[in-house]
């Protein structure tokens, strides 16, 4: 750890794992849960510290570790932070293919979270082929998080829902995968106090995440 980087503030009553249920939003400290795509790991910090004891979690990335120190201030605060708090940070996980991974193909989680997918930059492409490769994205991730779901488990999408991203159609993607839709629920920043919208190309600047709501989706009865 550099010695610029303070080991953040966690109290020792928080750092044990908790008697009884502990919940934020739409999360507690029962579920295995599984987050992907994280950017400076602010909402899986925002997750940790609501439940005191993060053992339940996995949080990763599709970025190396020296790539978010480099490009978010506090990457890696909020790695330690979720290291204190036993939670496992996996790095270079691509979530189209994670359902072979040696580690995670092997666990079945009861919540999959995916904030805010975005396949990335390409100036040189077209609008219809931008939208291609965002939809392939989400639909490779549904594919491969299906095969992780618990039996009564659920895979997240937080997805703004004004212009092009409209157009993604996460419920149709989801249904050829023989997932349903359990409900679909405004988004709302302050319900996760701490969490900050990264773009995952580098850059420290939040997004503007609304309008946006959070998809459910089930296994197919």
């Amino acid at each position: 750890m550099s010695d610029k980087v303070k080991s953040p503030a966690v109290h020792s009553r928080e750092n044990k794992p908790a008697k009884g249920k502990r919940r934020i939003k739409h999360y507690n400290n029962r579920h295995r849960i599984l987050l992907v795509g994280e950017g400076d790991f602010s909402f899986s910090t925002c997750l940790a510290r609501a439940f005191g004891w993060a053992a339940n979690m996995v949080a990763t990335s599709l970025n190396s570790e020296d790539f978010l120190v480099k490009n978010y201030e506090n990457a890696l605060p909020n790695i330690v932070e979720l290291g204190i708090r036993k939670c496992k940070v996996m790095h270079e996980i691509d979530a189209t293919v994670m359902a072979s991974h040696e580690f995670l193909g092997g666990i079945k989680f009861d919540r999959i979270i995916f904030n805010f997918p975005f396949a990335g930059f390409f100036s040189n492409l077209s609008g219809d082929a931008k939208l291609r490769r965002h939809r392939r994205l989400v639909s490779l991730f549904l594919k491969n998080a299906k095969e992780m779901l618990s039996e009564n488990g659920e895979i997240h999408i937080s997805h703004k829902t004004n212009g092009v991203h409209a157009e993604w159609k996460l419920e149709s993607m989801a249904s050829s995968h023989g997932l349903v839709l359990v409900e679909a629920v405004d988004f709302k920043l302050h319900h996760y106090p701490g969490y900050n919208t990264k773009r995952g190309f580098g850059g420290d600047e939040n997004f503007n995440c609304y309008p946006s709501k959070t998809y459910k989706f089930g296994l197919k009865c």
